[in-house]
């Protein structure tokens, strides 16, 4: 399952932007998860992946990372961008609602997450010149997303072209907690505090339900997703914020005990919408629940 998207790579290192029994379609990308996601499969699977599989994992995730530092950087640019809010998974969230090109922190973070990945899979099959290649890379990326794109308080969106930079009430800008151990204390806690606004008696609603930009079934614009809520809970925990996390999980968890595993639910009622049996839904609530049975919380 992991590989699957990988088997379609094209030659610049993209994967497609979905794979079916029918077509593959490259017309967009998804963001560069697989790092994290990786880390936490190798830690979960009965048994270590042996050094072909390693090897493997190794070359498919460095030409995807090559993507987005080479294909999806602007000439001079430390940071890479987006092409439209569909590459991102997000896809009309409000984040892209000013420009189509757009920088985000979300991204970066994801490719740090993905840089530090590389890094453990380098030592491990003896590249100790790649490993530090890989980790300064991803220092020097998660610097400029910090000087960048930071504004204090919130982190910020800049237009590719224009230069200009902009702030949401979208959940997407908050996706950098994902970094977890490796962001500032002060900057998490920052962070942290507005997740809490986002939550409902259900869920993380993906927009502010006090935005004006708020719809019950908006997509990206309102309801709680499996995806956004496994990611941000995973960076909190990580970021040493665990009463939120759990607290995240909890509601998460309710939410499909009573309402099933639709695609994504409305964030104040709690209702499934969309496709109603969803397997990204029931796959993250048994993450959380096999975690909440192990810590008891």
């Amino acid at each position: 399952q992991y590989h699957l998207p990988f088997d379609h790579q094209d030659e610049t290192g993209a994967l497609p932007d979905s794979v079916t029994h029918s077509e593959i379609l490259h017309n967009f990308v998804k963001p560069p998860i697989h790092g994290w996601a990786f880390s936490h499969l190798r830690r979960r699977l009965p048994t270590p992946p042996d050094r072909t599989q390693l090897a493997e994992t190794y070359a498919r995730l460095e030409r995807w990372t090559h993507f987005w530092l080479t294909a999806r950087r602007a000439p001079g640019a430390a940071l890479p961008h987006y092409q439209h809010g569909n590459d991102s998974g997000w896809d009309n969230a409000t984040t892209f609602s000013p420009e189509r090109v757009v920088v985000t922190a979300d991204l970066a973070a994801f490719l740090v997450l993905q840089l530090h990945e590389l890094a453990y899979l380098a030592a491990q099959l003896d590249k100790p010149d790649d490993a530090r290649r890989w980790t300064r890379t991803a220092e020097t990326t998660q610097a400029a997303m910090l000087d960048e794109l930071w504004a204090g308080d919130r982190f910020l969106a800049r237009g590719a072209r224009s230069g200009e930079t902009w702030h949401s009430s979208s959940l997407l800008d908050l996706m950098p907690i994902v970094l977890g151990e490796h962001l500032p204390a002060e900057m998490s806690a920052v962070l942290a505090d507005r997740i809490a606004a986002h939550l409902t008696p259900y869920g993380l609603a993906t927009e502010l339900p006090t935005s004006p930009h708020y719809l019950s079934d908006g997509y990206w614009r309102g309801p709680i997703w499996a995806p956004a809520t496994i990611l941000i809970e995973d960076g909190l925990r990580r970021a040493g914020h665990h009463r939120l996390a759990a607290d995240i999980s909890a509601r998460f968890r309710a939410l499909c005990e009573t309402h099933g595993f639709a695609e994504n639910f409305d964030a104040l009622t709690g209702s499934g919408l969309r496709d109603r049996a969803y397997t990204w839904t029931a796959g993250s609530y048994l993450i959380l629940a096999e975690a909440h049975a192990g810590r008891g919380d």
